[in-house]
């Protein structure tokens, strides 16, 4: 008995379904094991980034706060007789200490935004992980979905088609509806 058209069909769909299925596995399963951390490295990994966002936070407020108040904190404190600006008659005229005053005060706002810059990174980078954990998780469960549709396929292939050479055998070998007849399919 000759398989008809639609028979022939869907023995071509299934063979290309294990194809599909063995080169997605192939290519998922080494990356959601790159992707998975064990639970308590990833926790260590949150809150030590979660600490240093913090603590970065913290020091560009405590260096806007010094830049203001730097004339207020005993060695700076010099600084805050100096930075007023003489007027000659020529017009605006600074002096080393003057200018030194500014840019001390500077200094600390540049600090400041730095720190900034730095716990926005940290956050980016906390962010990130997460991401990169759920993608993880993710693609771990397809995979395992794909193992399992791979063992269905096997467990049809071998209740089945063991008189399909084709299927069996090599997967790329040419198939015929002539060469395959199946019988009562139990």
């Amino acid at each position: 008995m000759s398989l008809s058209r639609l028979q022939d069909d869907l023995l071509k769909d299934f063979r290309e379904q294990k194809k599909v299925i063995v080169k997605q596995i192939e290519l998922f399963d080494p990356l959601a094991t790159s992707l998975r951390k064990p639970a308590a490295q990833r926790l260590m990994n949150k809150g030590l980034l979660i600490v240093l966002e913090v603590l970065f936070y913290l020091l560009f407020i405590a260096a806007v706060c010094f830049a203001v108040v730097m004339n207020l904190v005993y060695p700076f404190n010099a600084l805050s007789g100096i930075h007023s600006i003489q007027n000659l008659s020529e017009g605006l005229t600074y002096n080393d200490a003057e200018i030194f005053s500014i840019a001390v005060h500077l200094l600390a706002g540049f600090i400041g935004v730095l720190f900034f810059v730095i716990a926005r990174l940290i956050r980016r980078i906390r962010l990130k992980n997460y991401v990169l954990n759920l993608a993880g998780k993710n693609i771990k469960d397809l995979v395992g979905q794909h193992l399992a549709r791979k063992a269905s396929i096997d467990a049809i292939e071998q209740r089945h088609f063991l008189e399909l050479p084709s299927l069996s055998g090599n997967p790329d070998a040419p198939h015929s509806p002539d060469d395959n007849a199946i019988g009562t399919i139990a």
